[in-house]
């Protein structure tokens, strides 16, 4: 998608090839620290790297850009992602690797808030500003890439690992992903703009676009606790399951299978979920807590995989309901007050949940796997006590 001035579709194949880049390492980076036997706390705590440092750099380099120009920040993202990758061909020393993950993390926060910035250049142009349906288009081309860099990502692995079993391959191609992204780096336009614009949002999630209909009143800390609660759910089953998954002997190509079936019910539920009004939302929250819960106690329980696969498909389409009340609410907050200050609030929570989930699960695990799915599930029942308590103060007029 382009229009008459700028080219988009650079912009697209690094979200693109970004996503399939992290999705590849995310996965890779715990299976193989499980497979040369380190301690699943230590295992927590590595994995961690990427999220820990992302907590702070998009605010640190926020204003690189405006020096060096996006062109030239994104060429240099690039360049560091593949040189993390180069250096994971030779090494893949478990502390070094975390090292590698810190670094990564860094890069990204210049490399997302980038791609956002030439969005919202973009969508500030006369063409844009004059016709909303390409706006949206624009928009919702940009969280398309992404979502689809992730599911093509997991798929790869489960197809490449289910004819050869070896997880090292991963890296292999995350170093591909890697050369892909810098080439296309250089094919970046800085876009043209006559007024300064804002970024609403500074990474991941899609569907940025979305109109708030409703009227609401409500304090922030209702969204920002349940966007923590997705984000430490999400990223502590990402530990939990690939342990059970080495612990039952599973063949490694089931972890990408599953996590494919999970990132792709997940985007087809925001994408649905975006399109109902807030209160309709609002009921339904509590309800997708309480299967949420059920899936994270099956999970504990089962041993079958055709089972694991129903589970992930539940667990993708009802976390997507949380992810979506957090978001709309947030849209609203930054519209209502013409800022783009609640976006930042959205992200860090996120990144928080994200951070603590791995490093807190790996020292679970160690009393038994089946006990962090069972504390997964405890904290999915906390989330849904504290809406309930919430709830009121949530108020949405249609």
């Amino acid at each position: 998608m382009e229009d008459n001035k700028y080219k988009i579709f650079p912009v697209l194949i690094l979200a693109f090839f970004r996503v399939a880049l992290g999705v590849a390492i995310s996965l890779a980076v715990p299976i193989h620290l499980i497979n040369v036997d380190l301690e699943s706390q230590y295992i927590g705590i590595i994995t961690s790297g990427t999220a820990m440092a992302y907590l702070f750099s998009p605010l640190i380099f926020r204003n690189v850009h405006k020096k060096l120009g996006l062109r030239i920040t994104l060429i240099l993202s690039t360049s560091g992602f593949l040189l993390i990758q180069i250096i994971m061909q030779f090494t893949l020393d478990p502390w070094i690797l975390y090292m590698l993950l810190i670094i990564d993390g860094t890069f990204l926060g210049f490399f997302w808030p980038d791609l956002m910035t030439i969005i919202s250049m973009v969508s500030n142009q006369k063409q844009y500003i004059e016709n909303h349906v390409r706006k949206n288009g624009l928009m919702k081309s940009y969280s398309l890439s992404w979502n689809l860099g992730g599911v093509f990502s997991f798929i790869l692995g489960s197809i490449l690992l289910f004819f050869i079993d070896n997880n090292l391959l991963m890296f292999d191609f995350a170093l591909i992903f890697a050369i892909i992204g810098v080439i296309f780096a250089f094919f970046i336009q800085n876009p043209e703009t006559k007024k300064k614009s804002e970024v609403l949002v500074p990474l991941d999630n899609g569907l940025k676009c979305i109109p708030i209909e409703d009227e609401a009143t409500f304090p922030i800390y209702i969204p920002l606790v349940i966007i923590a609660f997705y984000g430490f759910l999400i990223s502590g089953v990402g530990l939990a399951y690939p342990l059970k998954s080495d612990l039952l002997s599973y063949a490694v190509f089931t972890n990408y299978l599953f996590y494919a079936i999970r990132l792709t019910s997940q985007t087809i539920a925001i994408t649905k979920s975006m399109d109902l009004k807030l209160n309709n939302i609002k009921q339904i929250l509590p309800y997708s807590s309480i299967i949420l819960t059920l899936s994270l106690i099956l999970m504990a329980i089962n041993q079958n995989l055709i089972i694991f696969s129903i589970l992930f498909f539940v667990f993708g389409t009802f976390s997507a309901i949380h992810y979506t009340i957090s978001f709309k609410l947030i849209v609203f907050k930054n519209v209502s007050e013409k800022t783009s200050k609640y976006s930042a609030y959205f992200e860090t929570m996120v990144g928080i949940g994200f951070f603590f989930g791995p490093i807190v699960l790996g020292f679970i695990v160690n009393l038994g796997i089946d006990i962090g799915f069972y504390f997964l599930a405890s904290l999915s029942v906390l989330s849904l006590i504290f809406y309930l308590l919430k709830r009121k103060n949530l108020r949405i007029q249609n």
